[in-house]
């Protein structure tokens, strides 16, 4: 009997050893920290592109493209929303003979692609102001190129 408990007790500890641990999940959160480090990494060298691109798409609303001037040009990255990245956004001021609605001072714009171009005008204030404060002046947005 003693020799049937041995047998069972060095069946029962060859079992409990030869079990592999199961293998520790990988870290979440440093794998999105990695992921979102690489997207914002690559969108930080495609902002001298994507300004350029922002600077002859609103030219073209001018009377007169080449006489287009910019001030305050930045790109920067919205917070995520949703779980991922919106597209960059490209803000600042655009001027030229004659300036926007033939002004002759600087106009606010924000610019998230070649349809997607916001300008400051007498009558979207407000809600050019909410966008502002959602991209171009939020302070969580990062900034890749000023």
């Amino acid at each position: 009997m003693r020799r049937q408990i041995a047998a069972i007790v060095t069946l029962l500890l060859l079992a409990a050893c030869s079990r592999t641990s199961a293998p520790s999940p990988a870290d979440s959160t440093a794998g999105a920290k990695h992921l979102d480090d690489s997207i914002i990494a690559l969108r930080t060298r495609q902002a001298p592109a994507f300004a350029d691109t922002a600077r002859s798409t609103l030219a073209v609303l001018l009377k007169h493209p080449e006489s287009a001037i910019f001030d305050s040009l930045v790109v920067v990255q919205p917070p995520k929303e949703g779980g991922s990245w919106p597209t960059p956004w490209v803000c600042g001021r655009i001027g030229g003979k004659p300036g926007i609605g033939g002004r002759s001072t600087l106009t606010p714009f924000i610019y998230q692609n070649r349809i997607n171009v916001f300008v400051l005008d007498q009558n979207n204030g407000p809600a050019f102001a909410a966008l502002r404060a959602k991209g171009c002046a939020n302070p969580a947005a990062r900034v890749l190129l000023k």
